[in-house]
């Protein structure tokens, strides 16, 4: 029983509730009024870019003249379309460091400016997908074309794993030999393995 047709049936007369004809009614009407609910919040959720469908994705890339790649995160598609419609002139610095907070957050990325030379430093260390893509996207859109552009990424990722070692010796027998002296040295290693009978000596003129 859908939620629609268990508020319909809860507002039949008792005595209307067993009856089939009107149990199917209430079922038909039900499954409608679900509908509705539903493609309402999908109205509802296209009014914005941060919540839209596909379908809804896709106008607003053809429209601003963005080119979708395939494997292209919902995610990443609505970041570059609100970035495209984000975008104003005229261009400043502080105006710049607010766009790159918004992409990556205030940790996500570094940012130095050389004025006297004209130069910008940016290093993106925020390891979100399409993050470089974005920031190449934003600084053709909004830094002027005499200021020279640095920028890269540099991310960290840690990939957990295990190390497993073995090894194989069964014995081995160490043995110094001196001029006037003779001194055997007890067994260094003794682990179970598949060498045997391993022998290492070292003469000395001492």
């Amino acid at each position: 029983m859908s939620r629609a047709e268990e508020t319909l049936r809860g507002q039949l007369p008792e005595y209307f509730r067993p009856i089939i004809e009107f149990r199917e009614i209430l079922k038909a009407h039900g499954y409608s009024l679900d509908k509705l609910d539903e493609t309402s919040e999908k109205v509802k959720d296209n009014n914005y870019i941060a919540t839209c469908d596909e379908e809804t994705i896709a106008y607003y890339e053809k429209l601003l003249g963005i080119t979708y790649r395939f494997g292209d995160t919902m995610e990443y598609r609505r970041a570059r379309v609100l970035q495209k419609y984000n975008t104003i002139v005229p261009f400043s610095i502080e105006f710049l460091r607010d766009k790159l907070t918004e992409l990556y957050g205030e940790d996500g990325y570094e940012m130095s400016v050389d004025s006297a030379a004209c130069k910008l430093k940016i290093k993106v260390t925020s390891d979100c997908y399409g993050a470089i893509d974005l920031l190449y996207d934003l600084l053709w859109d909004v830094v002027p074309a005499h200021i020279q552009i640095l920028a890269n990424q540099q991310t960290t990722n840690r990939v957990p794993c295990r190390l497993y070692a073995a090894g194989a010796v069964s014995r081995v027998f160490v043995q110094t030999i001196y001029r006037h002296t003779v001194y055997d040295i007890e067994e260094a290693a003794n682990t179970g393995g598949a060498v045997s009978g391993t022998k290492i000596q070292t003469i000395s003129n001492e």
